[in-house]
């Protein structure tokens, strides 16, 4: 019985060593302008082939800046991906909170990552960046950020809101089709475009059928003792 266990663990350690995760890449620089005020917002798919595998990280790279000789108070966005499925809330009215619900009022262009690899959560990027929410930025938005999250109605959600729409929903699903990328402004007097956008899809192969079959075997050894 020991014997059994051994082998069936050096053949799942095996096939962890021979089957490597696979990042997924596409991106489209078409851009277009972002309807000033408008919940229609701005519509932009990619497709992805994944080989059928399954996601374990999905990373949305935005590139979203002001009209030629405009505003863009990114307090104003609101953002979401899809693969038709599932739904992450990438922005919705950053800085949005009690005493503040317009967000946050910084008249810059953003180039930002957003990823469940982040390390702080972009509707409260002043604060993650300046410890405050009354600092405004200097210049250009950058980093990699968690997904907002939140999924409320843009006109009430708060940064108490729940978090409850992350990149994490796509966990498991398949990275193969189309995925969309809606972004809107949500006040008018502030006008944006999007510059660009890309995806990278992590993903990993399924189980063999002798592998699973291996495991299935141990388990049963397990049970009878």
């Amino acid at each position: 019985m020991i014997t059994m266990r051994i082998l069936l663990l050096s053949a799942l350690a095996l096939s962890a060593g021979t089957s490597g995760a696979a990042v997924w890449t596409a991106s489209d620089n078409t851009g277009g302008a972002i309807p000033d005020g408008s919940s229609a917002g701005l519509a932009r798919s990619l497709v992805i082939n994944a080989a059928g595998q399954a996601i374990t990280n999905v990373q949305v790279n935005v590139n979203i800046s002001a009209t030629t000789g405009g505003t863009a108070f990114l307090g104003d966005l609101y953002a979401y991906l899809t693969n038709g499925t599932d739904l992450a809330i990438l922005a919705n009215r950053p800085g949005s909170r009690t005493g503040s619900p317009s967000g946050y009022s910084d008249d810059q262009s953003m180039n930002v990552s957003f990823s469940q690899l982040g390390t702080a959560d972009f509707h409260n990027y002043r604060l993650a960046l300046n410890g405050s929410h009354t600092i405004p930025l200097s210049g250009l938005l950058t980093g990699i950020w968690e997904a907002d999250g939140r999924l409320v109605d843009p006109a009430s959600v708060l940064d108490t809101s729940p978090r409850t729409a992350g990149l994490d929903v796509f966990n498991g699903d398949t990275g193969d089709g189309t995925w969309s990328l809606f972004v809107a402004d949500m006040s008018s007097g502030a006008t944006h475009q999007l510059s660009s956008w890309s995806l990278e899809i992590t993903t990993i192969p399924e189980p063999s059928a002798a592998l699973l079959a291996a495991a299935a075997a141990l388990l049963t050894v397990r049970r009878r003792r």
